[in-house]
């Protein structure tokens, strides 16, 4: 359980100050964080199930319950068989109409660790509903996709 997969062909966050933000409603996720060649990634989740951010930072990093089980510092990561969508699905399952493969089907565990923070949330990935990555050369880009 947990397999922790580095997700090599998204943007590496910045080591120093990433400046990660989050804009979030019932449905979506978009992210905005400075890259390590000092672009500015822009990553939009239309459909995501929960997030968590913050704590922990890469002082405590190594306190993640994923950390053992390859958790790296400035990475995007995916979290295969993840222990946290099984846990979703369990508090799920009292719902009278409960389907536990239609629950489990589409979701992805994704984490973002940044130098003072870290992202994690469960997208729920369909044809229509995939993710978008943008690596922005300006700010101004950057701020017509983060809306």
């Amino acid at each position: 359980m947990d397999k922790v997969r580095v997700i090599d062909n998204w943007p590496t966050p910045e080591a120093g100050a990433p400046n990660p933000q989050v804009l979030a409603d019932d449905n979506r996720l978009v992210l905005r964080y400075y890259t390590t060649d000092e672009r500015i990634a822009v990553i939009e989740f239309p459909l995501v199930y929960i997030f968590t951010f913050g704590s922990p930072g890469d002082e405590s990093l190594n306190g993640h319950p994923l950390y053992k089980h390859g958790l790296e510092f400035y990475r995007v990561h995916e979290i295969e068989d993840s222990s946290w969508i099984t846990e979703l699905e369990k508090q799920n399952s009292v719902h009278p109409r409960h389907d536990r493969a239609w629950f489990l089907k589409d979701k992805r565990h994704y984490v973002f660790t940044f130098h003072d923070s870290t992202l994690e949330c469960v997208a729920i990935e369909k044809d229509n509903s995939l993710p978008s990555v943008h690596i922005c050369e300006t700010k101004e880009e950057a701020d017509r996709l983060f809306h």
